[in-house]
């Protein structure tokens, strides 16, 4: 096809429109447009500078790269250490769009290795912290936070921009989720818009990767990172207040308070802005946006609330965000985050507890002064085996569990089974991520000697060509052998070529099928005619053939002859040494001359040797005929081996050659087998290796034993966390069920050498050896009961108790060492309450026993020969606060506060192995001084009687004797318990009583009140010791805001007066002693008192005496 050259035939009017070239057939329509370009940085230029910062200054040196500036050189402004400009050295064109790239830290979402970036300096220390917070190392975690986020720096530099520590962080705009999703729905800012629909629509493509959402909205790894710091600040707190001691609590104060200002004020509640009538989703499916947003016409108090204020910042799509908006809402509002708002539920929660001296579960009680004493020992050890000491503290500083050590001791058993049980499978996956390792070596080394020995295989088979090649030489060095022999024995060329065969092909396929039945074909060999002689002769024993034994006997006949000939010649020589004899007969003149002498014999016998010789000649000839004939019989019949021997030789190289192509099928054979081996140990060693496992299938590999090792590792180590956690539960058990805080068998460092395989076999000998220990230590004790008087002991206590429902009673040592001097370490077992009063049908009585604090004696030992408590820091006795126990009565008889009081409970018995020196608290569901309702009257309680049921040890002679002293003391003191005698003039005394409101008033006289104190109104054991009074009180209940009391009957001067006025701590009643007024001189006398009044509802008289 031809065509003409192009000629513009149109063009646009403006620039960059579509131009029209024209030609003989066709139009052509060309698009003119400026290109430009954009570079960006395809390296990470700082690698090595964040190494060197790793290498000295560490890991805080490193995770600052980001964050660290210099002043510009040019401008003066800040700019980031790892900063550099080099792209204007390459002096580009106005085709290279700007920004040019440069050498920075990237984390923009386009960067090429800003997700390492990311990674480094912001997911690496969030992920440690995480999970150093979530192995209660809170200190370490908070290290890692400060990485991204440092509420504490106190440094110079905007707010909040200084407190974050990742780059980006320092440079994002917070906007809030209803700016974005009104925005959304308008479009006022169009940047945004996209962003969002941008993240919505990755949101739609991985609804389970909040990353790839997170990498659009950045403010989320932000909010992540506050929350997560916060996480991390309560549950610290929450550890140290768990530890119920004022240092901790201090320390846990401190982090709550940095958690509240972090969180700043409590977001107010914003009110509706209208009016949400209900429509359909017919009704709004035409206006949802992507993310099912819909803007809706509404009547607003406030419409420019709707939208922020434009400022002078705003550009003009701001500024017109709120006038568009004028009236206009979401339909469905922004939901609250629960998350976010528990935070600062939480941390007033928190501080409300510690400023109302409340534990963590919101119980009041009174913590010691100082925390327990720590044994330097334990904490050296502890140091030594690279333990955090402070995790050790806080362990030793953990309340007392709720159940005994014999459950803990078989629950800490049962879970290190199960740490010895991880421990089997971390080694198992130990062992299967190296057998793996080794499989993909020893599979590598396979393929390597494989293709090692590929090349032997391709030698061998080249050996069995070789060799073929060879055995064909020699085949026809055989052939040639054979034809000569057979030509030389009369056959002609055409009869050898003729009985030589041919070596027929392999038969592959009968080789393959294991049925190869081939045959080679033979040369036949010929006869070989043998001449063996029948008689050996002269042979000396040797198999000869006739022909040689003709020789052999011709030979010797010629040697006899020429013997015999020779001997005939030496017998002539000697004949003709004889003389000679003659005669000459004439006869008839005919005759001749005869004569007979040596030289006739001698010819003769030369005659006879002649002849001999010549029969010797005629055997040697025969002889040598013979051995001629026999020589040609022997070569002929050498040919014939020889040809024989070529003829076997073929046959056999026939089968060598046979062999020799068996030899090369096989080795052929072999390398193709081989080859395919290679390729099989290549698919092996791609099916182990982690790149192949995807594609394979394969599910075990070493990538997953070494997750499993991971995973295994890290449950081996939280399981036996928490095994150890358990068994220091149950040493802390065996310490207090045994009362010695010193017994110590479970040690540190289990985890120490060969990953800790063998920390459960270690802990597990630990907890039977206190197992046992407790077993051999837990002696039977003293078992006693005590039933105490709250009106013998603290009357006033009971009075408290009707007037306000509340009283407190404290226990002292004194009156258990009545009923047993000499005892120590007693320790409750069991508390019942008893609480004799009217109630009406049904009516529970409840009141609820709190245990205030406790004290155990718990050495034998005297103090400078003094049995009492000294001080507060005596070290003979120890003193438990704690977290108070408690228990609601519903009879009030005999009532332990339980459903059943079973000894063999798996958990403490309330207030069980609490000192019996105690003091406790006593309430009733209601106040009567605050009018509050009652299920029955509180002054009908007579009594509350304390049924404790504890243990004891038998301390000796001498701390009987001191026990015995101390009592006397204190009962020659008035400070014995139950020293105090409460009377009620009203019900003990009625008769008195009623004489006393019966009196009428006279002018200037006292109304008088008269009792007789006996010597039976007192308990037995004051029998002796009734000498003195140390102390008169008055209680009454009166109408009136005071009363006056007098030793006289006239109301003059002269009288002593002491007033009795409202308590308000007792509900009101009028309360007083008798400070002016003389006491009786010993408890057994006559009572006589004048008051002013008459109107007491009721009167109590208490009287302290001492001996």
């Amino acid at each position: 096809m031809n065509y003409q050259t192009p000629t513009k035939h149109f063009h646009g009017l403006f620039e960059n429109e579509p131009v029209v070239f024209a030609t003989n057939r066709k139009y052509f329509i060309i698009q003119e447009r400026e290109v430009s370009y954009r570079f960006y940085l395809h390296q990470h230029p700082y690698v090595q500078q964040l190494v060197q910062r790793l290498l000295r200054k560490g890991t805080a040196g490193l995770q600052a790269a980001d964050t660290e500036y210099v002043p510009d050189d040019d401008s003066g402004n800040p700019r980031p250490v790892l900063f550099a400009e080099f792209f204007d050295a390459y002096e580009p064109t106005e085709l290279v769009q700007r920004p040019y790239p440069v050498k920075e830290l990237d984390f923009t979402s386009s960067g090429a290795y800003s997700v390492y970036n990311w990674e480094l300096f912001f997911h690496v220390p969030i992920t440690m912290a995480i999970h150093l917070s979530k192995n209660q190392r809170f200190a370490e975690a908070q290290r890692w936070f400060h990485f991204l986020f440092d509420p504490t720096d106190d440094s110079e530099g905007p707010t909040p921009e200084r407190f974050w520590k990742v780059r980006p962080f320092q440079y994002t705009d917070v906007r809030k989720i209803e700016e974005i999703l009104v925005n959304l729905s308008i479009g006022a800012d169009e940047t945004l818009r996209n962003e969002t629909i941008n993240s919505i629509n990755a949101w739609k493509d991985a609804p389970f990767r909040p990353h790839v959402i997170a990498r659009y909205r950045q403010q989320a790894y932000m909010y992540k990172t506050v929350m997560a710091y916060l996480d991390n600040l309560i549950a610290w707190g929450d550890s140290l207040f768990r530890q119920d001691t004022g240092e901790a609590i201090d320390e846990a104060l401190q982090l709550y308070v940095l958690a509240a200002n972090i969180l700043g004020p409590r977001p107010q509640a914003v009110p509706k802005k209208g009016t949400v009538r209900a429509q359909t989703y017919a009704n709004l499916q035409n206006d949802l946006k992507q993310f099912g947003t819909v803007m809706r016409d509404m009547e607003a108090d406030l419409p420019f609330d709707l939208m922020p204020l434009p400022t002078d910042d705003s550009g003009e799509n701001d500024r017109l965000a709120t006038l568009r908006s004028l009236g206009k809402a979401l339909y469905f509002c922004v939901p609250r985050n629960d998350k976010l708002l528990s935070y600062w539920d939480t941390v007033a929660d928190r501080l409300f507890k510690i400023r109302n001296s409340l534990n963590i579960q919101g119980i009041f009680r009174q913590l010691a002064l100082f925390e327990p004493p720590i044994d330097p020992a334990m904490l050296a050890r502890a140091a030594a085996a690279g333990l955090d000491v402070g995790a050790i503290v806080n362990g030793i500083n953990q309340p007392l569990p709720l159940v005994r050590f014999q459950l803990l001791v078989q629950k800490a058993a049962e879970i290190v089974q199960e740490v010895k049980s991880l421990g089997n499978n971390l080694l198992s996956a130990m062992e299967k991520e190296d057998g793996e390792a080794l499989a993909i070596l020893r599979a590598k080394h396979e393929r390597v000697v494989m293709e090692m020995v590929e090349h032997v295989r391709y030698g061998q088979l080249q050996e069995a060509i070789k060799s073929k090649e060879g055995l064909l030489k020699s085949l026809a060095l055989a052939v040639q052998r054979y034809i000569y022999y057979e030509r030389q024995l009369g056959k002609n060329t055409d009869e050898i070529n003729k009985s030589i065969p041919e070596l027929g092909e392999l038969d592959r396929d009968s080789l393959d099928k294991m049925k190869f039945t081939m045959e080679e074909s033979e040369v036949a060999p010929r006869e070989i005619q043998v001449d063996i002689a029948q008689e050996l002769g002269d042979s000396g024993g040797k198999i000869i053939s006739s022909y040689e034994r003709e020789e052999i006997a011709k030979i010797h006949a010629a040697r006899e002859l020429n013997e015999d000939a020779a001997t005939k010649d030496k017998i002539a020589t000697g004949l003709s040494l004889l003389p000679e004899l003659g005669f000459d007969f004439h006869y008839w003149g005919i005759g001749g001359h005869i004569s007979f002498g040596g030289s006739a014999l001698s010819r003769t016998m030369s005659f006879w040797a002649s002849f001999a010789k010549t029969d010797a000649d005629k055997k040697a000839f025969e002889s040598g005929n013979a051995a001629r004939i026999g020589s040609y019989s022997r070569r002929e019949q050498d040919w014939v081996f020889q040809s024989n021997l070529a003829a076997g030789e073929i046959t056999q190289i026939f089968k060598q050659l046979r062999a020799a192509q068996i030899r090369e099928a096989v080795a052929e054979q072999e390398l193709k087998n081989h080859r395919q081996q290679i390729k099989h140990a290549e698919e092996i060693e791609y099916f182990l290796n982690e790149e192949g496992t995807e594609k394979t299938g394969k599910k075990t590999n070493k990538a997953l034993y070494a997750w499993m090792k991971r995973e295994v590792k890290g449950l081996y180590s939280q399981c036996f966390q928490f095994a150890f956690d358990i068994a220091r539960k149950a040493e802390r058990a065996l310490q207090h069920e045994l009362g010695n805080p010193e017994l110590s068998y479970i040690q540190f460092g289990y985890l120490a050498g060969k990953e800790g395989l063998l920390a459960g076999e270690k802990l597990y000998q630990d907890l039977k050896r206190m197992e046992m220990a407790y077993h051999d230590l837990n002696q039977r004790e003293y078992e006693l009961t005590k039933h105490i008087s709250l009106l013998q002991v603290d009357p006033f206590a009971l009075i408290q108790l009707r007037t306000t429902g509340r009283c407190t009673v404290r226990l002292p040592e004194a009156l258990f060492d009545m009923d047993g001097p000499g005892h120590y370490f007693r320790r409750i077992k069991t508390v019942a309450v008893s609480i004799p009063c009217i109630t009406g049908p049904y009516a529970g009585v409840n009141c609820t026993l709190t245990l205030l604090k406790s004290s155990i004696r718990k050495t034998q030992v005297l103090r400078d020969g003094m049995y009492a408590r000294q001080d507060a820091e005596d070290d003979r006795f120890s003193d438990y606060f704690g977290s108070l126990q408690s228990i609601v009565t519903s009879s009030a008889q005999n009532d332990s506060g339980l459903f059943e009081t079973n000894l063999r409970d798996e958990r403490y018995l309330p207030f069980e192995n609490s000192g019996v020196i105690s003091e406790w608290q006593l309430q009733l569901p209601a106040d009567p001084s605050k009018d509050d309702p009652a299920q029955f009257d509180y002054d009908t309680i007579s009594d509350v009687i304390l049924h404790i049921r504890y243990t004891a040890r038998e301390g000796g002679e001498l701390l009987r004797n001191g026990a015995v002293a101390n009592i006397k003391e204190l009962l020659a003191s008035g400070q014995a318990a139950g020293s105090v005698r409460l009377f009620s003039v009203r019900h003990e005394f009625p008769t008195e009583w009623a004489k006393f409101k019966s009196q009428d008033h006279e002018p200037n006289q006292r109304f008088e009140l008269s009792i007789n104190l006996r010597e039976e109104h007192y308990p037995f054991w004051s029998q002796g010791r009734l000498n003195s009074i140390a102390r008169v009180d008055i209680l009454a209940r009166s109408p009136e805001a005071s009363v006056q009391v007098a030793d006289k009957a006239d109301d003059n001067d002269t009288a002593n007066i002491d007033t009795l006025l409202k308590d308000a701590a007792l509900g009101g009643l009028l309360v007083g002693k008798l400070v002016n007024i003389g006491m009786p001189a010993n408890p057994v006398a006559k009572l006589k008192l004048f008051f002013n009044t008459s109107t007491m509802a009721d009167m109590w008289i208490a009287v302290t005496w001492g001996a």
